[in-house]
């Protein structure tokens, strides 16, 4: 049996051959996990000015990150983070190598019940924000890009009220560029509270 070669173009031997660019991978994705750790604790001091479901009040914040999502690392802070099977709520905040920053507002069973009327009543301001929607298919399906997200310009009161009160799962999502990175936490912060504040009045 003849010894398998690794074939590779003079681009991947460069990069192969220098540890420095995943040494810096590597730092730049603990400055994001830092960033998301104080985001969190913002994100908990801001849920209590809301009038919320006390299990969604809860702390339990969790912080996970992967090297593979369709090819590219990614880090995932998701507070409030109540995953029941049928019955979830959660606010997702992802970043994506090269793709974007996003902010989700999950919801699913009774608790997008509950949520029903104010999201239907917030419709003309998601639409403004220029936000996205996901609600059918593969419900973990995170890249925005897909078929799965449709935008809300396109889209009438009426249908969005629909799909609120008949779809298994709604996401509802903002997002920005990753070359706002160095504005990206504020960004963020204002992409929470304007989800949040849909679901609950200033107490």
């Amino acid at each position: 049996m003849q010894s398998a070669k690794i074939r590779l173009s003079p681009e991947h031997i460069k990069l192969v051959t220098n540890a420095g660019w995943i040494l810096t991978k590597n730092e730049i994705l603990l400055h994001i996990k830092t960033a998301f750790e104080e985001l969190y604790t913002w994100q908990q001091s801001t849920l209590q000015s809301y009038l919320l479901p006390a299990d969604i009040l809860k702390p339990g914040g969790k912080i996970s990150r992967g090297e593979n999502y369709l090819g590219l690392p990614w880090m995932v802070l998701d507070n409030p983070r109540h995953f029941v099977k049928g019955n979830i709520f959660a606010v997702r905040t992802l970043f994506w190598w090269g793709r974007f920053f996003s902010t989700t507002l999950h919801l699913s069973g009774i608790w997008q019940q509950n949520a029903g009327q104010q999201l239907i009543h917030a419709f003309e301001s998601l639409q403004r924000a220029s936000l996205k929607i996901c609600y059918s298919g593969d419900e973990w399906v995170h890249d925005i890009n897909s078929d799965s997200y449709t935008s809300l310009n396109g889209m009438d009161q009426k249908t969005f009220g629909k799909i609120i009160q008949e779809a298994p799962f709604v996401k509802i999502v903002a997002h920005t560029s990753i070359e706002n990175i160095e504005n990206s936490m504020e960004i963020l912060m204002q992409q929470f509270e304007f989800l949040v504040s849909i679901l609950g009045d200033d107490s």
